[in-house]
């Protein structure tokens, strides 16, 4: 990283700790059927991709501060088939296809090769392409394009035939992923976090110092906490199972 700042491992850190919530109410619910917990899993469904959000924007704020992006998602790459095969091995109804760490391992590969060209691209024109665009293809999970309600778009049906684009969004309907973060639409959220990343060094010296030391720590270990957080989940549960 060329410079440490606060503010971004502390934003880093929160948002760990609301994904590491999240997979204590689905391991609890989906996992070892705790059914009293079905409100809180169905609220929890909808804050997720909020905070999962926030996670993929500060990430693409941190590529922008990093030295080797490429280096960093090949590494991310190699963690992200790790994370695969042991839920494979251990955990096969709860496989992992294309997770937030394939995503963001892909994206930092992909955009760190084009970062060049990327960073010609003035930040207004940017962020409002890159915004319409996430919007446009929020829904294509879902067969369309656009908002329902307000415009939307059917799309062809053959582009649900086969599961070797799901990294794009376009599955078939016996598709399943208990971590999923496709292309379309998150990496026009990446990519829009790319552009922030821009000023993130110029931000005020006072965000760079620390403000909570304990966010602050978890957002600068942000991997190996995330690598580790989910079998300490399922070997908690599952020894609360037994001791039951």
């Amino acid at each position: 990283m060329k410079q440490r700042i606060s503010i971004i491992d502390e934003a880093r850190g929160f948002s760990l700790i609301f994904v590491t919530l999240y997979h204590l109410i689905y391991s609890m619910y989906m996992i070892y059927g705790y059914k009293s917990l079905k409100g809180v899993f169905y609220v929890a469904t909808w804050w997720e991709p909020c905070i999962a959000g926030a996670f993929i924007l500060i990430s693409g704020i941190s590529f922008q501060l990093s030295r080797n992006n490429v280096k960093r998602g090949l590494r991310l790459f190699a963690v992200a088939v790790l994370i695969s095969v042991v839920v494979w091995i251990f955990i096969p109804e709860q496989m992992i296809w294309f997770g937030i760490i394939h995503f963001l391992a892909v994206s930092n590969i992909v955009l760190g090769l084009l970062k060049k060209y990327l960073d010609k691209i003035p930040f207004a024109p940017l962020t409002a392409v890159s915004s319409v665009l996430f919007l446009l293809t929020y829904n294509v999970q879902r067969g369309y394009l656009g908002i329902k309600g307000l415009w939307s778009f059917a799309l062809p049906k053959w582009f649900y035939v086969t599961d070797l684009t799901m990294p794009f969004g376009f599955y078939t309907p016996g598709f399943h992923s208990s971590d999923y973060f496709p292309f379309l639409p998150w990496i026009f959220l990446f990519v829009i976090g790319t552009a922030l990343g821009r000023y993130a060094e110029k931000l005020p010296e006072s965000l760079a110092k620390p403000h909570i030391p304990a966010l602050a720590f978890i957002g600068r270990h942000t991997l190996i906490i995330y690598l580790l957080h989910q079998p300490v989940i399922i070997g908690a549960l599952e020894l609360i199972r037994l001791l039951s």
